[in-house]
């Protein structure tokens, strides 16, 4: 990251509070700009994460166009494997590609939007027992007003026997819900 690049405070909160450690693979859900990728990256060890044959760090998105400019940032650590950036959507996202210690969301309103049920049965099937799931949220200088919408994301993930809930946060970044992956079943495919 140049140091002119602006790294809004909430995607730097909600890597803080994921808490990336060496050693760990992480599913960037929704990457956007890419700056959440080379954060997470930067908190796994940078060009040492690599954990050869598996990239320490999956990038995906909807939008071919942040695939690109995800890419493009991201472009050395691509090269060598350490990130894999991919065009697709949660729902569709490819079992395989796991499993993943962590995944990290800002911003991706399919959780609060819809019930999630098919977005939460992807991640069910990529994070490992125990891995952490964060999913959060920010609007910018408005301190919490964005915590009614963790409500219905908080509710999404209790209908599910795939994870617990562990806390939910507010800070003047945004508001998360950040949730464990349990011992239960994933779903079939």
């Amino acid at each position: 990251m140049s140091p002119t690049d602006a790294v809004p405070g909430r995607v730097r909160w909600a890597v803080e509070v994921l808490d990336p450690r060496r050693g760990e693979r992480v599913l960037d859900i929704g990457s956007g700009t890419g700056v959440s990728v080379e954060l997470v990256l930067a908190a796994l060890g940078g060009a040492d994460a690599a954990s050869a044959p598996r990239p320490a760090v999956v990038a995906i998105d909807r939008s071919a166009t942040a695939v690109a400019r995800i890419r493009a940032r991201a472009a050395s650590a691509v090269h060598r494997g350490v990130v894999d950036v991919r065009a697709s959507s949660l729902a569709a996202l490819d079992p395989d590609l796991g499993p993943f210690d962590a995944a990290l969301s800002v911003n991706v309103n399919v959780f609060w939007t819809t019930d999630a049920t098919p977005e939460l049965a992807a991640l069910a099937r990529v994070l490992r027992a125990g891995g952490r799931m964060l999913l959060a949220y920010g609007i910018g200088p408005v301190p919490l007003a964005d915590a009614g919408h963790l409500d219905g994301v908080a509710a999404a993930i209790a209908t599910t026997p795939w994870f617990e809930v562990r806390t939910r946060l507010a800070s003047e970044h945004g508001s998360a819900v950040l949730a464990t992956r349990t011992t239960a079943p994933a779903p079939a495919r």
